[in-house]
């Protein structure tokens, strides 16, 4: 019997056919990994910041070791996903052995990167041992725009060299975009160099403050008028919102409970210092995993899931929950308590609706004046 030549895989799907099998089971299936908080860029939307130079925060980063023994740590508890980010990734130089002892622990590994740190050698190391895939994140299609976003020269120039280095090689790569006031108007050229080099491109306009709570990212926030507008073009995306309008419309999503996701039910994060918390968002409670095994962090961390609502908002009685994005991690950044809604997801969520709303009835209209 012949076996078939090449093997179709989709790693998606089957992902998503674990975790519908593991349904409400709480299992660590996926994390995130901050090896540092410091990068080479100084993007004007960053949540964390941090210069690559900084010695109080390097130095109260985990060891190589440290990092080696968290990873088989999570391995032994199941971890099958893994998402190795910043920061940047690559101002630490000890990477390439992390990376290596992540697929020595059995994990598939995800590279979050800005790629302007990308070398042939770092290339050469994933084309010999393939991760998942590397995310690269692009901030726009020309240097003025790019730089403009990164405030650093030559970066723009420096990330089109790596993305070159990982195509060159074969290795997968995919493009990603923060959508600013200062790149919006590049959306469309950054999709047409994403489908130059033959990659898939996503992007986003979800700007979160700082961890510290500062509101400075939000300046350059795209409005959630415009952002409309820019998923409307979007034909694919734009009708992903129509179907989960027409669904889920005009049903209020009364929760029980605070966390709805899947932060600490099948996935976790953990920060440069060792801490074990629900997501990039949540921070707190945080575990160290210097001072206690990840198992028993791992179950603590299920507390929050036991949460259950305990205050009246106005999200009892929305509408348009299916078109929203409230995240209690957010909330707690903004207003100290993971329920209170956040103001700019309402905005969005409702303008989105109204828009739909109208727009489905002057469908309707016109269906109706063309059977008469």
């Amino acid at each position: 019997m012949d076996c078939p030549s090449e093997f179709d895989f989709d790693l998606d799907q089957w992902s998503d056919r674990i975790n519908a099998q593991l349904k409400s089971a709480r299992y660590p299936l996926s994390g995130l990994f901050e090896l540092s908080e410091r990068c080479n860029l100084r993007c004007v939307h960053c949540y964390i910041n941090q210069p690559t130079g900084s010695l109080p925060v390097k130095q109260s980063e985990l060891t190589t070791s440290q990092i080696c023994q968290i990873i088989d740590a999570i391995s032994s508890a199941g971890c099958l996903f893994l998402i190795l980010t910043g920061g940047e990734v690559f101002v630490r130089p000890d990477f390439p052995e992390i990376y290596m002892h992540t697929l020595r622990a059995g994990i598939l590994p995800t590279i979050f990167t800005n790629g302007t740190m990308i070398t042939p050698e770092l290339a050469d190391l994933f084309a010999s041992a393939p991760p998942q895939g590397v995310d690269i994140t692009l901030y726009g299609a020309t240097r003025e725009t790019y730089e403009a976003v990164t405030r650093q020269p030559g970066s723009f120039d420096r990330c089109i060299r790596g993305i070159n280095l990982l195509l060159e090689r074969g290795v997968h790569v995919t493009l990603k975009a923060m959508l600013l006031n200062l790149n919006k108007h590049e959306l469309n050229e950054m999709q047409a160099l994403a489908d130059q080099l033959g990659l898939k491109f996503r992007y986003d306009g979800t700007i979160w403050p700082r961890l510290d709570g500062d509101e400075q990212p939000y300046r350059d926030r795209v409005s959630p008028e415009e952002m409309f507008e820019i998923d409307r073009a979007d034909t694919e995306r734009f009708e992903e919102w129509r179907r989960r309008a027409k669904e889920f419309a005009d049903t209020p999503i009364r929760e029980e409970y605070v966390f709805s996701c899947g932060a600490a039910l099948r996935s976790f994060h953990i920060d440069s210092k060792g801490n074990l918390c629900a997501c990039t968002m949540v921070r707190y409670p945080s575990y160290n995993l210097l001072e206690i095994p990840f198992d028993e962090a791992w179950e603590k961390l299920g507390e929050l899931r036991k949460l259950k609502r305990q205050r009246h908002t106005a999200c009892e009685t929305c509408l348009v929950g299916s078109l929203c994005a409230q995240c209690p991690g957010w909330s707690q950044l903004v207003h100290g308590d993971m329920e209170t809604p956040v103001d700019f997801i309402c905005k969005t969520g409702k303008f989105r609706y109204n828009h739909m709303r109208l727009i489905e009835e002057v469908n309707y209209g016109a269906e109706k004046l063309s059977s008469t």
